[in-house]
């Protein structure tokens, strides 16, 4: 049951903010974008957050401490994030992930990517923090672990918002733009120590 319900935070910030801002997208372009994202929610990300919560302990404790792991998670999934991202971009890798940089970016546009980029990147880069965490033995709050899934999946609507949200800072905006900057997610710090990061 628990991995429905963290997987519903997930599928209903995804969706409420398609809805919200992916109002002049071309049919076909947002159908596509669509069909894709809803595939990869439903053969990879639910079955993903499924075989996390038959290993990883549920806790209702820890609260306060919790909350403070959550630094942790963002500078932890936007180093894993650039460092799964940025080799799509080389000749070689380029093939399994040009379907998300063809066409206009929207959100429906931001789980758009092939099964095993899905996998890898996307669901990696949300993971590998709770996991490191486990790893030493420090559990997060189930309430804490939730918000942080809904952060995630916000941050990555919002970031392929293409400017029609106020928060969206045109950061990524620029990667779709350039395919050269941005490779990372939220603070982009892997982009800014190695040169790649970029702002208007």
């Amino acid at each position: 049951m628990i991995s429905i319900n963290v997987f519903l935070v997930h599928f209903i910030c995804y969706w409420t903010m398609v809805y919200l801002y992916d109002k002049n997208v071309p049919t076909a372009t947002f159908n596509r974008s669509a069909l894709l994202s809803l595939k990869n929610q439903i053969f990879y990300t639910y079955p993903t957050i499924n075989i996390l919560f038959r290993y990883y302990p549920v806790k209702y404790d820890d609260l306060i401490s919790s909350i403070g792991y959550l630094p942790l998670l963002v500078v932890t999934g936007d180093i894993y994030f650039y460092l799964t991202h940025r080799p799509l971009h080389t000749k070689l890798f380029f093939k399994y992930h040009k379907s998300h940089h063809t066409g206009k970016i929207h959100v429906a546009k931001s789980l758009d990517a092939d099964g095993i980029e899905h996998i890898v990147g996307n669901l990696g880069s949300f993971l590998c923090g709770i996991l490191l965490l486990q790893y030493y033995g420090y559990i997060i709050n189930i309430y804490v672990l939730g918000f942080w899934v809904g952060l995630a999946t916000f941050n990555t609507c919002l970031s392929h918002s293409n400017y029609n949200s106020e928060l969206d800072n045109g950061i990524h905006y620029l990667h779709h733009k350039n395919l050269r900057c941005n490779y990372g997610t939220g603070l982009y710090l892997m982009d800014r120590l190695t040169g790649s990061y970029r702002s208007e």
